[in-house]
C-alpha cells in the first residue's frame, strides 16, 4: 500500500478552511506518514487568497507548535505555495532563506502581461477568466495561453520550485471551448514547461482537486501530459490541494493508480521516495 500523505494544503490563513490542527488531527486519525502545510505566500496587493505579512508570521508559529506537538505521531513540513508574478512575487530562494521554510510549490495563479503589466487571473470565476483574455489579450486565448506557459517556463528556470502546482491549471474554465489541449501549438508550450521541469530537478505533482470538486473532468495535469512526464523522467507525486480536511486524501488512491497504469514505477516527495 502507498504511504498516506499531502503537501498541499490551505488552512484559515489563507484561502482553505478550518484549523491547521483539524489537518493534522484527520491525517493522524487516516494513518498518514506525512503532512504538509503550504498556505499561498504573501503578495504586494491586496486579495481574498494569500497570506498577509501578518498572517504569515502566524502561519509560520502554528505550524512550529503543531510540528513540535505531534512529532511522535506524524511527520509534519512547513511549506509554502509561493505565487510567481514577474514584478510583483518576491523571489522564492528569500522566502526560503528568511523564513524556516522546508519546502516550495511553485504556480501560477495570476498571468502577467509583459507590455501592459495587467494580471489576468485565471484561477478565480469564469467570467474573471473570459474578461482578463478580452480586456488583456483582444480575445486572442492562444496569445494567452502560451504567456501563461512562457511565465511558467520562466518561474522553474529563475526560481526552481521543489514542486510545481498543477502545471496546466489554465485549461481548467476552458473545457475546450476556445482552444484545443490537443493542437501542436499547445503542446509546444507544454513541452517546453516539462523540459525546463525535468532539466531543474522539479517534482510535477498530479493535484487531484480540480475533478474531485468538478471543475474538471481530469487531473492537473492531464493524462497526456503525464506520459509526456514519463518519458522525461521527470518525478511526480500525488496531492489534493486541500482546502478542508476533509479533502486531504480526495482521489489520493485513484491518482496513485493511473500513475501506475501509465509506468511509474516509484514517486517522489520532497523528503522521501516510494515504489508504486
Amino acid at each position: 500500500m502507498y504511504p498516506l500523505y499531502n503537501f498541499h494544503s490551505h488552512s484559515q490563513h489563507c484561502d482553505g478552511k478550518e484549523q491547521m490542527e483539524d489537518y493534522v488531527k484527520l491525517a493522524i486519525s487516516k494513518n498518514f506518514k506525512a503532512l504538509g502545510f503550504s498556505s499561498h505566500s504573501p503578495l504586494p496587493f491586496p486579495n481574498e487568497w494569500s497570506l498577509t505579512p501578518e498572517s504569515f508570521r502566524q502561519y509560520v508559529s502554528d505550524a512550529h507548535y503543531l510540528i513540535e506537538k505531534y512529532s511522535h505521531e506524524i511527520d509534519l513540513y512547513l511549506g509554502l505555495e509561493i505565487d510567481y508574478i514577474p514584478g510583483h512575487s518576491e523571489d522564492f530562494e528569500g522566502f526560503m532563506k528568511n523564513t524556516p521554510l522546508q519546502y516550495n510549490i511553485g504556480s501560477v495563479h495570476m498571468v502577467r502581461h509583459p507590455e501592459s503589466g495587467k494580471l489576468w487571473f485565471i484561477d478565480g470565476p469564469l467570467e474573471g477568466y473570459i474578461n482578463g483574455v478580452n480586456d488583456i489579450y483582444q480575445g486572442d486565448y492562444r496569445a494567452a495561453v502560451t504567456a501563461f506557459y512562457q511565465q511558467t517556463v520562466q518561474m522553474i528556470e529563475t526560481q526552481k520550485p521543489n514542486i510545481i502546482g498543477h502545471i496546466d491549471k489554465v485549461k481548467m474554465h476552458n473545457k475546450q471551448r476556445w482552444f484545443s489541449t490537443s493542437e501542436g501549438w499547445y503542446m509546444e508550450q507544454v513541452d517546453k514547461a516539462l523540459e525546463a521541469a525535468a532539466e531543474n530537478n522539479c517534482i510535477v505533482e498530479l493535484n487531484t482537486r480540480g475533478l474531485y470538486t468538478g471543475k474538471i473532468d481530469e487531473y492537473f495535469p492531464s493524462t497526456e501530459i503525464l506520459h509526456k512526464c514519463l518519458e522525461l523522467n521527470i518525478s511526480m507525486m500525488v496531492n489534493s490541494d486541500a482546502h478542508h480536511p476533509d479533502q486531504i486524501d480526495q482521489h489520493f488512491t485513484e491518482g496513485h493508480e493511473l500513475l501506475k497504469k501509465i509506468g511509474f514505477k516509484s514517486l517522489k516527495t520532497p523528503f522521501f521516495e516510494y515504489e508504486i
